[in-house]
């Protein structure tokens, strides 16, 4: 295994503002911030800011493929209709919970300490269990949703049905194709 960056053993205050400045520039000019870090006391070479910065890169382009996706998923389902089933927020759900296991895994590559690591980890799964209930309950919503729907629907049908002189026989079997699966 490669020895651990020393970018990771910057204070996070500085990694963070490197990684602004990644961002910011593209992800080039690694032998200027290298002089930047060497000016603020930090001696990291250029080859292990290139490196760093090619990981965050990736990582950046994948969070960025993700927004897109969410996006456009938000586009087509506000075009097709109002998102009443809640596709839109499962939808984001599955991203969030994906992005969740991606920093667990990097969180498992980067800490030193096990106790800082576990708790962090311990933030995650909670806030995974969180997303789990809320797309659950969304889910359960969901399908009330459409019950309720399918009963209204149901209850317009029969109430046509027998204002045009459909029998009762007719009535129940057009209720029952209506509500059939819905249970």
């Amino acid at each position: 295994m490669p020895p651990r960056s020393k970018v990771y053993e910057l204070p996070p205050e500085i990694r963070d503002e490197l990684n602004e400045k990644l961002v910011s520039s593209g992800f080039a000019d690694y032998s200027g911030l290298a002089e930047w870090l060497e000016a603020n006391g930090y001696k990291i070479s250029r080859s292990s800011v290139a490196r760093y910065g090619a990981d965050l890169q990736q990582e950046f382009e994948e969070a960025m493929g993700d927004v897109r996706k969410t996006t456009e998923l938000a586009r087509a389902l506000t075009a097709e209709q109002e998102d009443e089933s809640g596709a839109l927020l499962d939808a984001t759900a599955r991203i969030v919970q994906d992005q969740l296991l991606r920093i667990s895994i990097a969180m498992r590559k980067a800490e030193e300490d096990p106790a800082k690591a576990a708790k962090q980890l311990g933030s995650v799964t909670k806030a995974l269990a969180d997303i789990g209930r809320v797309s659950l309950s969304q889910k359960k919503w969901a399908k009330e949703l459409r019950l309720e729907v399918a009963r209204e629907a149901a209850e317009k049908a029969e109430s046509a049905g027998r204002a045009q002189g459909l029998s009762s026989d007719g009535v129940a079997a057009l209720r029952a194709a209506i509500l059939e699966g819905m249970s």
